[in-house]
């Protein structure tokens, strides 16, 4: 192969890159790299297309002969550090950020990649610096402005953020991103019309997809319209406490529609068993009857014309059926003390969860009071732990992980309880449904749905919520629920 010939294929493979055709763009350069492997062009390239490949291994080989070939390409730093900041090498990923930015110091894709680095390794001020050079540099850096709108909201800026996303879709409109992130915020401050609406263009963009596990159907997708004598295809999308949340309008679904059917986590087929009738609930290793329309069930707010004012069922809508208690009735015999479930951490994949997160050690103000340590029976409602088992026991927590398969049997152990104490996750969502009196530690920047400035829920009437009143301040949440628990316990002496 001549030069001229490998010039040409590089820049086709360019153009198959920027038009989403990895692959062809990756046969292309494979070629030319036979006749030019000292090439650090095109070592680079095939890294960019072994990562839209999801080629993550070879995509680090390839930026790694490219930086042995040609240490000065500041690009190449880029985006290897990209890559490795998505597999969670952080320090690594700064480290390749800041020799882009010393080869390079007007390259704003540099700052804002970094940025993103810095979020992960909880330096925001440092964050927001680079965040705001890499808008200097560039002022249509949509990245750099949807980062930094993230870090103003997770400061309680939130009017910044609006400002900082509403640029952003002044200078691209069909930034899904941002107008998903503009979804965000608004039903975090309650204004559920605008928010449902923009939530919508989470569909939109690739990575929100793959995060939320969007699923696709070739029948048409639902968009509010008369049901009678259609059959509805219900689909999960993200976490099990999003499905549990909307399990709500199955009742007036199957109201509206000649068939309503669901298609989610095994864990959670008996509980929507409960709304619906026989041979209507499906997972994803079952085949699929014949439907008409389809909606995944985080867009059944906005199909249902949802506002804080018009929540279903927020009483509860779930039950744990007579054998279920009976069941577990005998598994935690007489009861002596008050009986709280406590669940202190969710999924560590979930994006958030370092900041929704707790460890057993910063539960220890709300275990070790002697009043609560007499009068309290602690259970864990967790199936998963990030503790071992000798410190659960050391805590005082009975571990009930080997009985919890399903959510039905989740439910089954908080039928017994008097009260849940729960972070962010499937818990609590699952006790609020169930009608259960939760108590629900929050983040400073806490889940839209959960809005600002109040305590109670208007998805859950059991539910008071625990706020951070700074970022990271989870001293003082535990401190008020150690309070109101303790106040609790010397009423019901009286």
């Amino acid at each position: 192969m001549n030069q001229q010939l490998a010039l040409n294929k590089i820049n086709q493979a360019m153009q198959q890159l920027q038009q989403g055709q990895p692959a062809a763009a990756r046969d292309g350069l494979s070629r030319v790299l036979k006749a030019f492997p000292d090439s650090p062009e095109v070592h680079f390239l095939l890294g960019l297309a072994l990562v839209q490949l999801a080629q993550s291994k070879g995509a680090l080989a390839h930026f790694n002969s490219a930086i042995a070939l040609a240490p000065d390409l500041a690009e190449a730093y880029v985006n290897r550090g990209i890559l490795l900041k998505n597999q969670q090498q952080l320090k690594p990923a700064l480290q390749d950020l800041d020799r882009a930015i010393a080869l390079r110091p007007t390259m704003a894709e540099a700052y804002s990649n970094r940025g993103n680095v810095l979020v992960l390794l909880e330096q925001p001020e440092r964050a927001c610096a680079d965040f705001a050079t890499a808008i200097q540099l560039d002022p249509r850096n949509s990245d750099a402005l949807v980062n930094m709108a993230a870090l103003k909201a997770d400061s309680g800026d939130y009017a910044e953020a609006q400002l900082l996303l509403e640029r952003v879709l002044a200078l691209q409109p069909d930034d899904a991103l941002a107008r998903h992130n503009r979804g965000w915020l608004s039903l975090l401050q309650g204004d559920y019309t605008r928010g449902w609406q923009d939530y919508e263009a989470r569909k939109l963009d690739k990575q929100l997809c793959q995060r939320a596990g969007v699923q696709r159907f070739p029948q048409p997708e639902w968009q509010g319209e008369d049901l009678s004598g259609k059959t509805l295809l219900l689909h999960q999308e993200q976490g099990l406490g999003d499905a549990i949340q909307m399990l709500r309008y199955l009742p007036q679904l199957q109201a509206q529609a000649a068939r309503v059917l669901i298609l989610l986590n095994p864990a959670l087929s008996p509980l929507a068993s409960q709304l619906l009738p026989s041979g209507q609930v499906f997972t994803r290793r079952e085949a699929l009857p014949a439907f008409d329309l389809h909606c995944s069930v985080m867009s059944l707010p906005l199909r249902m014309a949802t506002t804080l004012d018009n929540i279903p069922a927020a009483q509860g809508y779930l039950a744990v059926d007579e054998a279920c208690q009976q069941h577990w009735a005998g598994l935690l015999g007489e009861k002596k003390r008050l009986r709280v479930g406590l669940a202190w951490s969710g999924s560590a994949k979930h994006l958030n969860d370092r900041k929704r997160s707790l460890t057993l050690a910063a539960l220890s103000g709300l275990l070790q009071p002697d009043l609560l340590q007499q009068a309290v029976e602690w259970h864990s409602l967790q199936r998963e732990y990030r503790e071992d088992a000798a410190e659960l026991a050391a805590a005082g927590i009975i571990d009930h992980a080997a009985q919890l398969q399903t959510m039905q049997d989740t439910a089954g152990l908080i039928s017994q309880l008097d009260l849940v104490i729960s972070v962010d996750t499937s818990v609590a969502h699952l006790a609020g449904a169930l009608g259960k009196p939760c108590w629900l530690l929050l983040p400073f920047n806490p889940d839209f749905r959960w809005g600002l400035g109040r305590s109670d829920s208007p998805w859950y009437a059991s539910m008071q919520l625990f706020r951070q009143p700074l970022p990271g301040d989870w001293a003082s949440v535990l401190d008020a629920v150690a309070g109101q628990l303790a106040a609790q316990l010397a009423r019901a002496a009286d």
